[in-house]
């Protein structure tokens, strides 16, 4: 057989490869990666009004004794979280969520021990948000992805606290955006 025979039977099994290979790729499942989350992300904040009038609003590291959703017995940040922003889950069963967050009184140091004793103020502040969840299907195999939207605010035991952004998503983690402003 002669050598150019050989070359275009090898270039003639290239192209029948080629087609098969992208069926392949074309019928591996999707990827069930989802943006959403339920994932209420909060900063605070101190608000500083300088001698010229202009204010400046600074992140502080907030120290709670612990954060926990009502109805739930489960302690989402303690005192040794120190943070100036805290990711609180929403109920993913529900359109709203309240939290309470317990104010951390004092911190002694045991010498002979060494370790920290952490003491709870009587006072606990509450903060309630509602929100809308939507459902869709991404692909079958994935499931359902629930996405939350609509963020309100309902109540707030902080003298000042602001809705910036009403979609809950992880996006949000990755960008550095807030959902919930708290200010001191």
């Amino acid at each position: 057989m002669p050598v150019a025979a050989q070359k275009f039977g090898l270039f003639a099994n290239f192209w029948i490869l080629i087609p098969a290979i992208l069926g392949m790729v074309a019928c591996q499942t999707e990827d069930c990666t989802s943006i959403s989350n339920n994932f209420l992300r909060v900063g605070f904040f101190k608000t500083d009004t300088m001698e010229s009038g202009r204010v400046v609003i600074t992140p502080i590291d907030t120290v709670f004794y612990s954060i926990m959703a009502e109805g739930n017995d489960s302690v989402f940040y303690d005192a040794q979280d120190v943070a100036s922003i805290f990711d609180l889950p929403v109920n993913p069963a529900a359109d709203m969520t309240s939290f309470r967050l317990e104010v951390l009184d004092s911190i002694r140091y045991d010498s002979l021990s060494k370790e920290y004793f952490y003491y709870k103020n009587p006072s606990v502040l509450t903060m309630s948000v509602q929100y809308q969840r939507s459902a869709r299907i991404i692909v079958e195999d994935c499931g359902t992805e629930i996405s939350y939207s609509k963020l309100t605010l309902v109540d707030s035991a902080f003298q000042k606290t602001a809705v910036v952004g009403s979609k809950l998503s992880r996006l949000n983690e990755l960008t550095k955006n807030l959902n919930i402003e708290v200010y001191f």
